[in-house]
């Protein structure tokens, strides 16, 4: 039974791109990269409106505008790492047709 398996296509060509597309959207590099951007920004913000709003404990530094942009940097540099190196579609693919493997022989030891 598993050489049945193993000689055919378990997933058509759509449902392999869809799964391409689908893992590279979420990818953790993504996430992270949206919400280092997000907060970035928020907190560049908060550090033009305001930037003596710690002046004290900082020593003058204008602690929020510098770590906003910091943060901005990271996020931008996780979003070009993910659009430059993308997840592999040999092994998303891969990964899937092992997850539909496993679903088909836990649907027929079922039976």
């Amino acid at each position: 039974m598993a050489e049945e398996t193993q000689g055919k296509d378990l997933l058509t060509q759509a449902e392999k791109d869809q799964a391409v597309k689908a893992a590279r959207n979420n990818d953790l590099r993504r996430l992270i990269a949206i919400l280092f951007i997000i907060y970035g920004v928020i907190v560049t913000i908060v550090g033009i409106v305001a930037p003596n709003m710690n002046g004290a404990d900082t020593n003058g530094i204008a602690i929020n505008l510098w770590t906003g942009i910091i943060m901005l940097v990271v996020g931008i540099a996780f979003e070009l790492w993910c659009r430059l190196k993308p997840l592999s579609a040999e092994d998303i693919i891969a990964s899937a047709e092992e997850s539909v493997r496993k679903a088909q022989v836990q649907h027929e030891s079922a039976k």
